[in-house]
C-alpha cells in the first residue's frame, strides 16, 4: 500500500479536531502574528542599484557613449578597441538595451509592499530575463522559483529520455504476460478461463494502447477509450464506472506519438485496477482477485516477474512522494502471497468450493495486512447508499499491474472534494478543490 499510514494518521487527526471547523476556529488556532516592520513607504531613489534600473536606457547610452570618448582622449583609440574585443569585465563596456523603468502606479506599489510584479517586462523564460539583466551589467536576485523552474525542466527532460527507454521494457513484459495467458487458456477449465479472458482482454488493451494499434474484438470499449469521456463499460466481467477523460495526453506527453501511447498505456496499466476486497458484490471481488492471481501467475510463467519489479521501483523512485510505493497491492507483492506457497497453481487447478476457499483465505490475508488499501480516488466510485451523511464512502482494496504512486498532493486533494469532506455530520457538494484549499 502506499502511503504508509498516512491513511489511520489522518483519520486520527480529524477525529481530534472534528468536522464541525469553521474558518474563524482556523484563524484562532493559527493566529498570525504582529508585524514588526514599519509601514511607511519606501524611499525608492534611497535603494541600492534602484538608480540603475530606473534610468533612460538612451540616454545611459549617451552618458556612455560620453566616458568611452573620454577615455579615449586620455588614453587612445587603441585602448578603446581593445577593450571592446576583450572577454574581461570593464565599466567602459555597459551598454544598455533594456528599459526596465517601472510606471507610476508599479513604483507605489513597490514603495508601499516592497514588491512589485510587471506585466509589461514579461518573457518566455526565466533565462531570458537573466539574461537581460546580465546583457545590461545589472544587479541580479537570483529567485527560488527560477531555481526550481530550472530543475523541473531538467527533470522533466530526464524523464521523457527515461520514460522512451521504458517503452520497449514494457511492450516486452505485457507482449510476453499476453501470450503466456492465451496458452493457459487453452488448457484452463471454464471457469477459471474466463478470469483468464478478462486477462486477456485487460493486456490486449494495455499493449494496444502502447504500440497505437486497435484491437479488433474490443469494438464498445475502444470506442469509449477514444471518446475520452466517462463511460459504463464491462471490466472484469462486471459493470465499471471509468473517467477516460484522464487517456487524454498532457504535458510533455503531447510532444510524439511515442509519448502519446506510452502515457495512454500506463495510465491504463496503473488507474484499471482489479477490485479485490470491499466492493458491492463479494463475488465479484473474487473474481476479480482470480483475475489478480491469473495475471501474476503468466507473468511468473513469462519470467516477466523481475521486469515488472525493475519498471515498478524506477518508476517509484522517480514520481511517488517518500518512495512510499503505488496506492494499491503490487504485482510483487500479490506475487510474494501466491507463487512460493504454490497458492496460485492451487487456485487454479482446484474446482468449485475448493477454489472458493483458497480465494477466500487469500483475500481475508490480504486485507487483514493492509495490502492493497486505497488512499487515493481515481475513476468514479459508486457512493455507499447506506453509509448516511457521516461516513465517507470506502475504497476497495486494490491490486494493480503499475498502479500510481502515493502523492501527497492527490492524497491531500482527493479530502478535501466529496464525498471524503464532512461538516456538522453531512456531505457538502463540493466537487472540485478551492485555490485556496
Amino acid at each position: 500500500m502506499g502511503g504508509g499510514d498516512v491513511g489511520s494518521a489522518f483519520d486520527a487527526a480529524l477525529a481530534r479536531t472534528g468536522t464541525s471547523l469553521t474558518s474563524r476556529d482556523l484563524v484562532a488556532m493559527y493566529p498570525s502574528q504582529p508585524s514588526l516592520a514599519d509601514n511607511s513607504p519606501i524611499d525608492l531613489e534611497r535603494c541600492k542599484s534602484f538608480d540603475l534600473f530606473n534610468a533612460d536606457p538612451a540616454k545611459a547610452r549617451d552618458e556612455m557613449e560620453k566616458k568611452r570618448e573620454d577615455a579615449q582622449k586620455l588614453h587612445g583609440a587603441e585602448f578603446i578597441r581593445q577593450l571592446k574585443r576583450s572577454k574581461h569585465h570593464h565599466p567602459l563596456k555597459k551598454n544598455r538595451q533594456f528599459d526596465f523603468r517601472l510606471t507610476q502606479e508599479e513604483r507605489s506599489t513597490l514603495a508601499a509592499t516592497g514588491v512589485v510584479a510587471s506585466q509589461r517586462m514579461q518573457a518566455e523564460s526565466f533565462a531570458e530575463i537573466y539574461y537581460r539583466l546580465y546583457t545590461d551589467d545589472l544587479p541580479v536576485y537570483v529567485t527560488t522559483d527560477s531555481i526550481l523552474h530550472a530543475w523541473h525542466r531538467s527533470f522533466d527532460a530526464f524523464l521523457v529520455e527515461l520514460e522512451l527507454l521504458l517503452s520497449p521494457l514494457l511492450d516486452k513484459i505485457v507482449s510476453s504476460t499476453l501470450y503466456q495467458c492465451k496458452t493457459l487458456l487453452s488448457k484452463a477449465d471454464p471457469h477459471v478461463a474466463i478470469a483468464m479472458k478478462d486477462v486477456d482482454n485487460f493486456l490486449t488493451v494495455g499493449l494496444s494502447l502502447l504500440r497505437g494499434e486497435t484491437p479488433s474484438n474490443l469494438t464498445s470499449l475502444w470506442t469509449a477509450l477514444g471518446a475520452e469521456k466517462t463511460a459504463d463499460v464491462e471490466m472484469f466481467s462486471s459493470k465499471r464506472t471509468i473517467d477516460f477523460s484522464l487517456f487524454k495526453p498532457r504535458g510533455h506527453y503531447t510532444k510524439s506519438e511515442a509519448l502519446k501511447n506510452y502515457f495512454r498505456a500506463m495510465m491504463w496499466l496503473g488507474t484499471i485496477d482489479f477490485r479485490i476486497a470491499g466492493g458491492e458484490n463479494q463475488q465479484d471481488d473474487l473474481h476479480q482477485l482470480l483475475c489478480a492471481v491469473v495475471l501474476v501467475q503468466c507473468l511468473q510463467e513469462s519470467d516477466s516477474l523481475s521486469d515488472i519489479e525493475r519498471a515498478d521501483s524506477l518508476i517509484s523512485c522517480l514520481v511517488a512522494d517518500g518512495n512510499l510505493g503505488a496506492d494499491s497491492l503490487s504485482a510483487h507483492e500479490l506475487a510474494k502471497l501466491v507463487i512460493p506457497t504454490n497458492i496460485a497453481s492451487s487456485i487454479l487447478s482446484k474446482l468449485g468450493p475448493d477454489r472458493e476457499t483458497l480465494l477466500l483465505d487469500l483475500q481475508q490475508q490480504i486485507v487483514q495486512k493492509g495490502l492493497g488499501t486505497q488512499l487515493i480516488t481515481g475513476h468514479p466510485l459508486v457512493e455507499d447508499a447506506t453509509a448516511g451523511t457521516t461516513t465517507p464512502t470506502t475504497r476497495p482494496t486494490s491490486f494493480a499491474l503499475l498502479g500510481q504512486r502515493f502523492v501527497w498532493s492527490s492524497f491531500i486533494f482527493t479530502r478535501l472534494v466529496y464525498d471524503q469532506v464532512l461538516q456538522d455530520d453531512t456531505k457538502p457538494a463540493r466537487r472540485i478543490p478551492s485555490a485556496v484549499d
